[in-house]
């Protein structure tokens, strides 16, 4: 308060009091309305927030239209399967099957598709058509007509077959049930998943894990290999053989850690020590050269023999 001396001391006193009555009162009154809005601005901010909280109502939802028509779930592109109902997370899962297993064969493996509902299934299953180049080749199961060994020759039994009303979904699930009779060889070099799943003791699991092993590794160079991909029983191994023996190599003048460490024969370690040991004294010229690095030994460069190329 600045000094008045018209007033006297408890005049200027009195007056201080004042003031600082009228700034708590205004300073109250501020407090109370930024606590308290107005009922009309109340009613605008509630009306604003359920406007964003509150669900569409069911009158003013759009509602979805499924469209059918013939599709190949191998050949659909996304388009397509949206319109057919399917969900965008769907259509991708359906795009990452084809990468990794191929193709579909069955409609039966397309009704694995995550997310299928009963409801999906019987609006598509009618339009499923698997193109024939898709489907497994396996002869329709046969029955002879019984028949007296007075009317038909011997040389006329063999012509008396009936073959018996399949579908080819049927067909295709009794050939994925069915085993290799004894005796039978699978040619690890070229078997898919669906030959190596025809093994007594081999099933989805096992079979994938083989041929992803063989990817990784560049190819087998002995039956025994397949041990590796994962656990198998040892009465297995008389099932396969391999006809031929050509397996990807891997340069390592010119790999990167990466590229090296994705061998299964290779680790971290030893990618990052023989690319320091290349750049540090220039190529290697032979298999021998590997003794000179840390983490080699004698019976590892020998197993990495057929996968190392030192052109």
């Amino acid at each position: 308060m600045r000094p008045t001396p018209f007033f006297s001391r408890s005049d200027r006193r009195a007056l201080l009091l004042l003031e600082w009555a009228v700034v708590l009162i205004l300073l109250g009154i501020w407090i109370w309305t930024w606590r308290h809005p107005s009922s009309q601005e109340h009613r605008e901010v509630h009306r604003d927030s359920t406007a964003y909280s509150r669900p569409s109502s069911p009158s003013y939802a759009v509602e979805e239209k499924w469209e059918a028509f013939p599709f190949d779930p191998n050949t659909a592109d996304s388009t397509a399967l949206l319109r057919l109902g399917l969900a965008p997370w769907q259509v991708r899962a359906i795009y990452r099957y084809r990468a990794k297993h191929g193709r579909y064969h069955t409609p039966e493996e397309f009704r694995r598709l995550p997310g299928m509902t009963q409801e999906v299934w019987d609006h598509l299953s009618p339009y499923i058509q698997i193109d024939s180049k898709f489907r497994y080749l396996e002869p329709a199961p046969v029955h002879k007509t019984a028949l007296s060994p007075s009317s038909v020759s011997s040389s006329d039994t063999s012509s008396a077959t009936i073959p018996l009303p399949t579908t080819s979904s049927a067909v295709a699930d009794s050939a994925v049930s069915e085993k290799y009779s004894e005796g039978t060889l699978v040619d690890l070099a070229t078997a898919d998943t669906f030959q190596l799943k025809r093994i007594p003791g081999i099933a989805s699991y096992r079979a994938r894990k083989i041929v992803e092993y063989r990817s990784r590794l560049g190819g087998f160079v002995n039956v025994e290999q397949v041990m590796e991909a994962c656990q198998l029983p040892d009465e297995v191994l008389p099932w396969f053989t391999l006809s031929s023996v050509d397996p990807e190599r891997v340069n390592v003048n010119n790999a990167s850690v990466q590229r090296l460490m994705r061998h299964p024969y290779l680790t971290f370690y030893q990618a990052k020590a023989l690319v320091e040991y290349r750049n540090e004294h220039g190529p290697l010229c032979q298999l021998s050269d590997l003794q000179h690095i840390s983490g080699f030994s004698a019976s590892q460069i020998e197993r990495l023999s057929p996968y190392l190329d030192f052109k």
